[in-house]
Order: C-alpha cells, then structure tokens, then sequence
C-alpha cells in the first residue's frame, strides 16, 4: 500500500483533519512516501520471508516419469519498527491576542510537517542503527551490507562533465552506460532513481536522449514536471531536516576522492523488494493544552527492511 492508503492512524483517537494537513505536509518533503509500497504488522516486530531465493530448478523428462519437486531453503529478515515524529507546539497567547487559534496551530503543524517529511527522507538513505539504535538502517548501510554498490569508471570514481567535446562526450557515454548496465541489474527495473538536485541537473543535461519531463500533480493538485530517466521517475532526496545539508552530498569519499554524489535504484514492493513495515501509518493526535500550549503529536512506527537484494542499488564514485 502507499502512504495515503496505510495512514488512517488510530481510528477512535486520532484527529483526522490535521492528519490530513500533516501526511500532506510531510509527502512534499518525503517525495519518496508517493512510490515506496508499505505493508501492515502487528506489533512491533515481524519476520517477512525473503522475495529473492535461488531455486535449482529445471530436468527434462520422458513419458511415464515425473519430475523430482524442487524447493529452496526459505530465509527471513528481521523487522523491528522504530518511532519517528515529534510534538508541534503552538502558544495560547495567540487565542488571547484575537488570532484565529485553528489557523496558527495548521501552521505550526505545516511547518513541523514539512520537516519531519525531510527527516524521513533522511532517514530513508542515511539512518544507521548501530551509531543509534532508534534509528532503522538506511539504503547506504543496506546496500553496503548486501554488496549492492558500484563505482562509476574507477576505484576514486569518475567525473561526469558538460560540454560537447570530444572527450567530454565520451566520459558522458561511459556514464550513460554505466547507469544503463545496474538499471538491467534491477529485477524487473527500478520505480525510481534517487539523487540530489545537482545530478538531477547533470543527467538532464547530458542525457537529452533517454531523459524526458512528465506533468504530475502535486499535493494540491497543482502541475508539476517530473524528470524522468527511461520512463523512470528521477526524485530529488532534497535536503535534512533543518533545511541545511543535502541528503545525498556531493562530498561523499570514494577511495581518495572527497568530491563524489550517488545515485540509487529502488524498487518498491508490498512486503516484497524494498518495502517499509508500520502498523497504522502516520498518526496524528490533538493532545490540547499542555502547559502554555495547544500540542499536536505527529509519529509513525515503521522499518525500512530490503526483502530482495535485486531490488536495490548504490552507484557511487560520480563526480560532478
């Protein structure tokens, strides 16, 4: 399921109006919510069988034999949800000064949204569970772990330039290839490319000729273009979540370079592939006044778990 589709929070305690305006919110700055596939658990914990296993299968046979059944040893990955949100205060003086009081705290609410939409995108590439144990792991740690990385043309990376000469033409090729090479070593092609806003511009750049732009609404039904690699969707990771700091940089280190960004494949699938877990989706509760202050929490459990290695990929070394 989406993220609109699996966050109706805690049906009896949650308020649905400012939930509405936060999954919102939240969706503008976690571009990633509107193609990542979730699925529902009980709990906190769960132990999903793994999408990818190697079968050894395939005889051949004569009239009057059977075939001997084939199985493959069944492999399970573990899923522990962690709790991500925050409280959104707004003060009570506003109410006294004559300030429409509802219209402050969506504000606030927005505000608070946006930027716990932008840590979740964070989260998604760069949380590490071993530097913080609330934390579930991101895509850099996971496709690390399952050897899912390449590095663009050699061990420090290569540059991918602009111009139309000879030599910038053919390092742009190289390029092209290479990211065509791991889009194959997707199992049934990636949902989406992920990177920064630098390479975004890179690629529409120089790869005129398998990019294009495509009209989609945005959160308030509103045009927006949405480059596309192969009829890929390219997402922008954007920034963390205090608005400084790019979640994809382009000073990652790859051998003896300090100048390198990445690009990720992804594909989404529903308790398949890369998926999330979580229980409810976002919840968002009215707590009222607490102290000098209307409060509203906004949080969701979830669990970002890689069911089959093929699904995802991390291509480091590019060098804008």
């Amino acid at each position: 399921m989406k993220f609109k589709e699996i966050s109706q929070g805690v049906a009896e305690k949650s308020a649905q109006a400012l939930r509405a305006l936060a999954e919102s919110e939240l969706l503008s700055q976690f571009p990633i919510g509107n193609y990542a596939e979730f699925y529902r658990i009980t709990g906190n914990a769960d132990a999903p069988r793994m999408s990818h296993s190697v079968i050894e299968a395939g005889a051949q046979r004569a009239i009057g034999e059977d075939y001997t059944p084939k199985e493959g040893t069944p492999q399970y990955a573990s899923v522990v949800l962690k709790m991500y949100g925050d409280k959104i205060k707004t003060d009570v003086a506003y109410e006294r000064r004559g300030q429409d009081i509802g219209s402050q705290r969506a504000l606030d609410l927005a505000n608070g949204a946006r930027a716990i939409g932008r840590m979740l995108m964070d989260a998604f590439i760069n949380d590490d569970s071993s530097a913080n144990p609330k934390k579930f792991n991101g895509l850099r740690k996971q496709t690390t772990q399952l050897n899912r990385v390449a590095i663009f043309d050699t061990e420090n990376g290569g540059v991918v330039p602009t111009g139309n000469g000879n030599t910038e033409r053919k390092q742009q090729d190289k390029f092209i290839e290479f990211l065509d090479e791991h889009f194959n070593d997707i199992a049934g092609g990636p949902d989406v490319l992920i990177c920064n806003g630098s390479m975004l511009a890179r690629l529409a750049s120089i790869g005129r000729g398998y990019t294009s732009f495509e009209n989609v609404q945005d959160i308030y039904g509103k045009e927006q273009q949405v480059l596309t690699y192969r009829g890929v969707p390219c997402v922008n990771a954007g920034f963390k979540s205090s608005n400084v700091g790019l979640v994809i940089p382009n000073n990652l280190t790859v051998g003896t370079s300090e100048d390198c960004t990445s690009i990720y494949l992804v594909k989404f699938g529903e308790a398949s592939d890369v998926t999330f877990a979580t229980n409810v989706g976002l919840d968002v509760k009215d707590l009222g006044v607490v102290g000098m202050s209307y409060v509203t929490a906004v949080e969701i459990d979830l669990d970002l778990v890689v069911l089959n290695p093929l699904a995802v990929k991390r291509l480091d070394g590019i060098r804008l």
